[in-house]
């Protein structure tokens, strides 16, 4: 396994060969081909051939690439591995070709010069992706494997061709057309992945699977279809009927002839065998499906040490989605090496980054490969064997059911075509209130196999997408696309249900969407994932078999496989690999909050795709804005003071927002009850249900500011919903007699929200109004103080920065406990670390903390406490796991007694959240990230000799919760260098005043003395 790179400037008029174009689109794939690099540029500069190096099969040098023949009139750049090589080469070897390496790229080459392109194609066993330049020819070839389990992408512009094993490889080339291709973007959306040839731009193609394409002077040829896997299953079809090889209808492989399922047998054993080729050791990934048990029980009667891995995720533990049980005890049973690698959330928010570099085009899928090649990585495996392709062959979706079931139901009526599209124009609007929008189409599309497995397969209905992308370029992309018709070419001449639907789910949803997410994900982390289920030969010797009506099953395939399929394994109910997407994924994230502009309300995987699609620089249409305010609201009248004319007796004070909003409004809320320290004052916030949000009563009661806590639910419902709740909570207050608001709204809001609030508190009965005065005149920073003095509070010094929030014994008593329960900190100083935010946006990477951490433990011994919500905690647990020392408080304490285990810390390093203005507000230092969605000094952590870093970027203001367009690039210009140094500093002047102390204790038991500056 490999990544190839070439360039052919075969035009007259065309410029030569740019060696660092060729290095960089050579080395941006450098996790394909790690182990060696190598590149070559002919003598006129109108070729040039790159290579980076996975070394599987001959680990020496003398199969380094590119490779040349005896006369160097050939060369080859390959991609991938030829199963059958050892056989071929014998057989080129006898014929007289001096072979100069053990490798099979060689072998190929020399097939191609000894036996010519269409022999050689029509042998190789394997898959692969490769490019030989012709220099008596004066031509370039490329070839891709019948499946496409490798990718060839390549562009031309009329005098230069440039090709690669990936898309990003040539989009560093600098010289491809970026502009947008409309049938990538719909077919996208469409499908969940982009159908060949298409990609995002109109620059870039694909070599499609099982072809040759060949370039020279006098240009670039279309591509020749060697291979179509519809062919073999209508001339398996055709061989089961014309060989006599029926039998009785309902009668079971396992009880016909011992002759099939032995073939069946030999079949599987056999493509097992040619796929564990390889000069380093080759694992399997290993769930508790069929389709891995079988490969795996097959590898086992090779021989050798057999390895397996199998992935399992801390959410599923213990539960019935938790496969690792099933897959170690199978393990066991086959003796192999096992490994079980557990994979958290913390995991993920680590590789984040990583995921989304290594994706090469966008997909809703593959982010549990990407997890399971990281743990063989991990297990030291840089071959992998996958059961890809079972499902497709052994006909395991349900589609296998439902796709003819539809056909045969809707076929029949008539005038289908104008009575589905009607139907569908009708029903539309409402279906989609209520279940999937897909079933508006079945009359539309459910009557031909090609339009019900689009039903079935579809992310988006092709009338949906108007709605998501641009309405031109959805109509143009359709029309390229030619989707319903390339669907049924997929089916030409193939009669059998069973093997239509085989057809489309191989050559559609396998090829595009697994095969490719295999290739990315596994390359990603510098592992070949093999697939023996998805072999020409293999097809070619079962295929007869599958077009019967006693066609085998799954459990038939792993029942003829091995003896150590037992009849427990073969009727176990599959689990397969399976990951938290939408917890991971989704929660917290921008389609998730009550008032986002692009709020994930979708069905499935369609929130997922809108986030990749947006990752890849994607823009979809903005939603319907909201109705109109009425006209009295949409022109409010100017705001003027409000004067009290007697002393307020009951205060209601209005804050919304979280726990950092919370925080800063500390000091206004005491201002309130040092202003008016006889009345009954009242706190009314917003509160979210299902969401791990702070409510403000949880940090303010102790406080002794309030005396009554209000708060109403925000959540995502309809407007009959949200006009109900208000109508509950405006009875509310009118009930408890308030007659004064005390506005803390934040300062943002604008005229319209407030004119709102405002009648909304009067219709309550309120008449007096503090703190909405003097909006536009103060500076847009969230300083509550002077909105409250321009309502006439009298402001003294220190009344801006009071934070005390009551903390007590009780506190201090749940820390004690707490600390009870964990192992001793051997009297280490304390750090306060909150890597977390609920705003993407905010995340520095995680990996930085980790490294920093690291680091502060090697000079000061000190010991980490990672605090936030519980959200917070599986991040917590990874980062103490990585430093192999601290305690994770986030999610283990409550809020409260949260800050009263921060006071124990000499300093807080981490995001901009409310974590870091809890630890502003317990006099902690804080080193502080800041993005740079907000403008400088916004949210700045309350007092003195605080550290903050904040990167300048043109983009700065944005405000965004998420920033897919540039990944965050405004927190990663920020080193660990710096906040380093930062962090050094502070402590270097902790210890000091802390080695002053006499008779000092463990953090444990002692608070440490902190500078004030």
């Amino acid at each position: 396994m490999c990544g190839i790179a070439a360039i052919f400037a075969y035009g007259e008029m065309a410029p030569p060969v740019d060696r660092d174009e060729l290095i960089r689109m050579r080395d941006q794939m450098a996790s394909r081909g790690p182990d060696g690099t190598g590149e070559w540029i002919s003598e006129n500069r109108r070729v040039g051939l790159g290579h980076r190096r996975l070394s599987i099969i001959d680990l020496s040098p003398a199969s380094d690439e590119p490779l040349f023949n005896t006369d160097r009139s050939l060369a080859i750049t390959f991609n991938g591995e030829i199963y059958n090589y050892k056989e071929l080469r014998a057989r080129m070897a006898a014929r007289g070709y001096p072979f100069k390496s053990q490798g099979d790229a060689e072998v190929v080459l020399a097939m191609y010069e000894m036996c010519g392109i269409d022999e050689t194609v029509k042998a190789l066993r394997g898959m692969y992706a490769f490019a030989i330049w012709d220099r008596r020819k004066q031509g370039m070839l490329l070839a891709r494997d019948p499946f496409g389990i490798k990718p060839l992408y390549y562009s031309d512009n009329g005098h230069t061709i440039r090709l690669a094993s990936t898309v990003k490889a040539l989009r560093t080339s600098g010289k491809v057309d970026l502009s947008p291709d409309p049938a990538g973007h719909v077919g996208f959306f469409l499908w969940g992945h982009l159908p060949d040839p298409f990609t995002l731009v109109k620059g870039i193609r694909t070599l499609p699977a099982g072809s040759t394409m060949w370039v020279d002077r006098s240009g670039t040829k279309p591509p020749r279809e060697f291979c179509n896997i519809s062919s073999i299953l209508r001339e398996a079809e055709e061989q089961s009927v014309i060989g006599g090889q029926r039998s009785e209808v309902g009668s079971p492989v396992g009880s016909s002839s011992g002759g099939q399922v032995e073939l069946l047998r030999s079949a599987l054993a056999e493509t097992v065998k040619f796929h564990l080729v390889a000069d380093v050791p080759v694992g399997v990934f290993l769930s508790s499906g069929l389709d891995s048990t079988t490969i795996a029980a097959l590898a086992a009667e090779q021989g050798g040490n057999l390895r397996t891995v199998t992935l399992g995720f801390q959410e599923y533990k213990g539960t019935n989605a938790d496969e690792t049980p099933l897959a170690e005890d199978f393990a066991k049973r086959c003796g192999a090496d096992h490994q079980t690698i557990w994979v958290s959330r913390a995991d993920f928010e680590a590789e984040r980054d990583h995921l989304f570099e290594s994706m090469d085009r966008p997909t809703i899928d593959g982010v549990n490969t990407f997890f399971v090649s990281l743990a063989a990585r991990q297990a030291d495996l840089k071959v992998a064997l996958s059961g890809v392709g079972g499902d497709e062959i052994f006909a395991t979706y349900p589609s296998f059911r439902d796709i003819p079931r539809t056909v045969g139901l809707v076929r029949p009526l008539p005038l289908l075509p104008i009575f589905g599209r009607e139907f569908r124009m009708i029903t539309a609007p409402v279906i989609k209130r209520f279940t999937s929008p897909k079933y508006a189409g079945l009359f539309e599309y459910g009557g031909t196999y090609g339009g019900a497995y689009l039903l079935r397969r579809s992310l988006f209905m092709p009338w949906e997408l108007p709605q998501l992308l641009d309405p031109e370029m959805v109509r143009e992309g359709w029309e390229q696309l030619q989707t319903l018709l390339r669907l049924d070419d997929t089916l030409d001449g193939v009669q059998n249900p069973r093997l239509k639907v085989s057809a489309l789910e191989l050559q559609w949803y396998m090829r595009h969407q697994l095969l490719r997410d295999s290739d990315w994900a596994g390359m990603g982390h510098s592992v070949e994932i093999r697939v023996p289920f998805v072999d020409v030969d293999f097809l070619k010797q079962i295929g007869p078999m599958l077009s019967r009506p006693d066609a085998p099953s799954k459990r038939d395939m792993a029942a003829a496989s091995s003896k150590l399929m037992t009849p427990e394994i073969l009727d176990r109910r599959k689990t397969g690999f399976q990951i938290p997407v939408r917890e991971w994924l989704l929660t917290d994230q921008p389609g998730h909050a009550i008032d986002s502009p692009h709020r994930i309300a979708d069905r499935g995987l369609r929130g997922w795709a809108k986030y990749v699609y947006r990752s890849f620089g994607g823009t979809l249409l903005p939603q319907k804005p909201a109705r109109r305010l009425p006209r009295v609201l949409r022109n409010p009248p100017l705001l003027v003071n409000d004067t009290l004319k007697v002393p307020p007796k009951r205060i209601l004070v209005f804050r919304i927002g979280q726990l950092g909003d919370t925080i800063v409004s500390v000091p206004a809320m005491w201002l309130v009850r040092k202003s008016f320290p006889n009345a009954h004052i009242a706190l009314l916030c917003d509160r979210h249900p299902g969401k791990s949000h702070v409510v403000a009563s949880s940090l303010l009661r102790g406080s002794n500011i309030f005396d009554e806590y209000l708060s109403y639910p925000v959540a995502a419902a309809s407007d009959l919903w949200r006009k109900s709740t208000m109508a509950t909570l405006l009875a509310s207050i009118r009930t408890k007699r308030f007659d004064t608001l005390v506005y803390l709204a934040p300062t943002g809001r604008t005229p319209d929200q407030i004119a709102r609030d405002r009648r909304f508190f009067k219709l309550a009965g309120i008449r007096n109004f503090i703190g909405m005065k003097g909006f536009k005149a103060l500076e847009p920073k969230e300083l509550l103080i002077l909105r409250l003095a321009a309502s006439g509070l009298e402001v003294a010094p220190g009344d801006a920065s009071r934070t005390d929030l009551g903390l007590g014994a009780g506190e201090e008593t749940a820390v004690g406990e707490w600390l009870g329960t964990l192992p001793d900190d051997g009297g280490k100083l304390w750090i306060a670390v909150g890597p977390g935010s609920k705003m993407p946006a905010k995340r520095w990477p995680l990996r930085r903390f980790e490294e920093l951490g690291r680091k502060l433990i090697e000079e000061f011994d000190i010991w980490p406490a990672v605090f936030g919500g519980e959200e917070d905690k599986m991040i917590g647990d990874w980062l103490l796991q990585k430093w192999g020392r601290g305690y994770n408080a986030a999610g283990a304490l409550g809020i409260r007694s949260s800050l009263a285990a921060m006071k124990r810390c000499a300093l807080f390093l981490g995001n901009d959240t409310g974590t870091m203005h809890m630890a502003a507000a317990m006099g902690l230092r804080c080193v502080a990230i800041f993005s740079s969605r907000e403008r400088p000094g916004l949210w700045y952590p309350q007092g003195t000799g605080h550290k903050v870093f904040r990167s300048t970027i043109d983009c700065e203001g944005c405000g965004l919760v998420e920033c897919l367009e540039r990944a965050n690039e405004c927190l990663k210009r920020i080193n660990t260098t710096e906040v380093l140094d930062a962090c050094q500093e502070i402590l270097r002047e902790a210890l000091r005043t802390t080695s002053t102390q006499t008779g000092a204790d463990s953090p444990r038991n002692l608070e440490p003395v902190l500078p004030t500056s």
